[in-house]
């Protein structure tokens, strides 16, 4: 049986814990707090991703094939960025880039995954597969799948940053996320997606690897760790 003055010291540590964990978690909360925490530099995404990789050339003319989404869908009202382009290689194909960027993935920012906001645009999704894509002689965590729907079957490739870490794992994303809260910091975060219309996603998925490869290779070597982390 525990001491009047053992129980008193429990009683006190519980009340701590639980005022230390209410601190936090209003800390957390407070909008006040995130936005005095430091945030990484601003991104000029249109600057950042160049407009030729290898043989891949910037095609004006096919920005209207790159949205997935209904139209009337804000799904990338969140973000502070988003760069959408058609990449073109001299023999016609055509491959699709959309960049989304948000400096505060802590004040609700929060990567919208393509498995989630294609199924959200009434696609079917299929094929989910976390893979290491190799872009300029580093292993990058990706992910693969299909999206489909009548009239359209779109294969895709993508991965995710928070601050200087690729992570595809939602999990873990949010530990992060809870990490640098608890260090007083702010994630920013980019979700890099390529993809192409195409019925054969085997055919697709190889051919997308190698677009980021020389996609990320064209990138001034300064910058690869914002796209491919640290």
């Amino acid at each position: 049986m525990s001491s009047p003055s053992t129980a008193s010291r429990r009683l006190a540590l519980g009340f701590g814990l639980a005022m230390g964990a209410t601190a936090l978690v209003t800390a957390l909360r407070d909008p006040r707090a995130a936005a005095s925490a430091p945030v990484a530099p601003a991104l000029d995404l249109d600057r950042l991703f160049p407009r030729q990789a290898g043989p891949w050339a910037l095609d004006r003319h096919a920005d209207v094939f790159i949205r997935p989404l209904d139209p009337h869908t804000k799904v990338y009202g969140v973000y502070d960025q988003v760069l959408e382009r058609v990449y073109r290689r001299p023999d016609g194909i055509q491959v699709m880039l959309c960049v989304a960027y948000g400096g505060r993935q802590s004040d609700g920012l929060h990567v919208h995954r393509p498995e989630n906001c294609y199924r959200g645009a009434g696609f079917e999704v299929s094929g989910l597969t976390r893979i290491a894509l190799e872009l300029a002689d580093r292993t990058v965590l990706a992910s693969r799948l299909l999206a489909t729907r009548p009239g359209r079957s779109e294969p895709i490739t993508y991965w995710t940053l928070f601050g200087d870490r690729v992570e595809n794992d939602p999990r873990e994303a949010n530990w992060m996320k809870l990490r640098a809260g608890l260090q007083g910091q702010v994630l920013d975060g980019m979700l890099i997606r390529v993809s192409t219309i195409d019925n054969n996603a085997a055919r697709a998925h190889p051919l997308q690897a190698s677009f980021a490869d020389a996609l990320v290779r064209a990138i001034d070597p300064g910058y690869r760790t914002r796209v491919i982390g640290a």
